[in-house]
């Protein structure tokens, strides 16, 4: 059963709120203001926050920022509730990492769609990291997108990243370190294999058996010994050789 989490301070609408997702089988659990919230959101982990803008000791847009620090939420849905006159903080909102947006007053069949909907991606996400993570993939299974994330447990510390946002990953025996646009690197155990098998090939390309790079970051390509290329990415001072293996797979990419 998906938890879901309501942080709303008018009481008659999160009485009403709670009675209409228990009854379609969602579990719920409420906070009267934004800390409360933030504070019951630590503790559940819910699948979903429904959330008002303007409420006492902490908005809807700072409970969105308090909980977006924490890499765990990045990839949780987040709703929020909006009158008309609140549109500009809903924008803002959003821009920091709200989902999707409901006007008051609505109708149930339209927060209870928006809510499938979330959900349904949510879990899309969450499945293809565990396909991603498996040591044996099967056929036919979607390619993530360069906007899907996925979500990475290094022991230490949690991530959920950006595809997009992957610079380059290098092979290092069964591990592998991944680089990040913002200069994160991230060890983890999984094959390059899997990596090859699940990322969007438009946009990432194996050029050596250790490395495959985000084609959208390419700053310069050079031709190099043997008909081989040298690859210089955007935010990144090392230079890859594209081995003779992979060459031809860069040749469109040739800018010299």
């Amino acid at each position: 059963m998906k938890k879901i989490l309501v942080i709303e301070d008018d009481l008659v609408l999160r009485r009403t709120l709670r009675e209409l997702l228990e009854t379609n089988n969602y579990k719920i659990f409420s906070a009267e203001d934004g800390l409360e919230g933030v504070k019951l959101a630590k503790e559940i982990k819910p699948d979903l926050i429904i959330c008002d803008i303007m409420m006492p000791r902490l908005s809807g847009i700072g409970v969105v920022n308090e909980l977006k620090k924490d890499n765990i939420f990045a990839a949780v849905p987040f709703i929020f509730l909006t009158a008309k006159s609140e549109l500009t903080d809903m924008r803002k909102g959003m821009e920091i990492g709200a989902d999707d947006y409901i006007t008051k007053p609505f109708k149930a069949e339209t927060i209870l769609k928006a809510i499938s909907a979330r959900l349904e991606k949510f879990d899309l996400i969450m499945n293809n990291e565990r396909l991603l993570a498996g040591t044996n993939l099967p056929e036919n299974i979607p390619l993530l997108s360069e906007e899907d994330r996925i979500f990475i447990d290094t022991k230490t510390r949690q991530h959920f990243i950006k595809i997009g946002d992957i610079l380059f990953i290098k092979a290092q025996g069964e591990y592998s370190e991944v680089y990040l646009v913002n200069e994160t690197k991230i060890l983890i155990r999984k094959l390059m294999k899997q990596w090859e098998g699940q990322l969007p090939q438009k946009i990432f390309l194996r050029i050596h058996r250790s490395t495959i790079i985000n084609l959208s970051r390419i700053e310069k390509i050079e031709r190099w010994f043997k008909r081989s290329y040298l690859v210089k990415l955007k935010g990144s001072d090392e230079k890859f050789i594209v081995s003779q293996r992979y060459s031809s797979r860069i040749k469109s990419k040739f800018a010299g």
